[in-house]
């Protein structure tokens, strides 16, 4: 079934960012709690490190699609990455850049790396991607390609990489398979070695659980859903880089 990726935010809430204020990070909530297997991975991340070690700079490049960029610099997981990595460890001069761009497949957002991620000279590239390829029932097989030679190219650059797959929401998985699109990103992932922060298993088990609730939400309260989505997200994405980085 071919869905126009516009389609996206009208499946589920949890597919498309709501608009969000701006205002200062928030220190997460108890419902951010979440078993340590689904967001620990085995490959490390020795570059970042070092780094963090010695106290240099760290530049992160977070390139995906609509759920990465949001609707502006504050209203998306990178922003709340950025300040959960910060607080984490004082004195290090951290940077997250946001490369979000909605609507784009795997090998489009591969085809922007040499304008949008290698200027940066990034120590760690974090790819959330496979979305638009499920929506749009792209080739598996071109899709696990391009994830392949992205991945080589972005090690060529000198950068360690790190992949998020797709979002889970009860209102969407009834209508997109998603499930060999995910089984080809994590097969990929571990044929090059690559951590996979797994999302859609996490945003599973937090809505299985009761703590987040994307479809019965009033309408006033979606703002302060999204902010606490995406703060916990953060400080979960952040649990990872400091556990591959340990």
């Amino acid at each position: 079934m071919r869905l126009p990726v516009l389609l996206i935010g009208l499946l589920g809430v949890a597919l498309a960012p709501w608009p969000v204020l701006a205002e200062e990070p928030q220190q997460s909530s108890s419902k951010c709690a979440a078993p340590a297997d689904i967001f620990q991975d085995d490959p490390q991340l020795p570059k970042i490190s070092e780094q963090l070690r010695q106290h240099k700079p760290v530049v992160i490049v977070v390139i995906g699609g609509a759920s990465t960029a949001g609707t502006s610099p504050d209203s998306s997981y990178p922003y709340f990455l950025e300040a959960a990595l910060r607080q984490r460890h004082p004195g290090v001069d951290i940077t997250v850049i946001n490369k979000g761009i909605a609507g784009q497949t795997t090998e489009q957002m591969a085809a922007r790396f040499p304008k949008d991620v290698y200027p940066s000279k990034p120590s760690l590239v974090i790819w959330e991607t496979g979305t638009v390829d499920a929506v749009r029932s792209e080739d598996v097989d071109g899709m696990a390609q391009a994830v392949t030679e992205g991945l080589t190219d972005i090690q060529n650059h000198g950068a360690e990489a790190m992949l998020i797959d797709m979002q889970y929401n009860p209102s969407t998985v009834s209508v997109i398979n998603f499930e060999p699109y995910l089984d080809a990103l994590h097969q990929t992932a571990d044929q090059q070695n690559v951590y996979l922060f797994k999302r859609y298993d996490l945003m599973k088990y937090w809505i299985d659980a009761g703590e987040f609730d994307f479809i019965n939400v009033p309408k006033e309260k979606r703002l302060t859903l999204a902010r606490e989505f995406y703060a916990c997200l953060g400080e979960r994405l952040a649990d990872a880089i400091d556990y591959a980085a340990r």
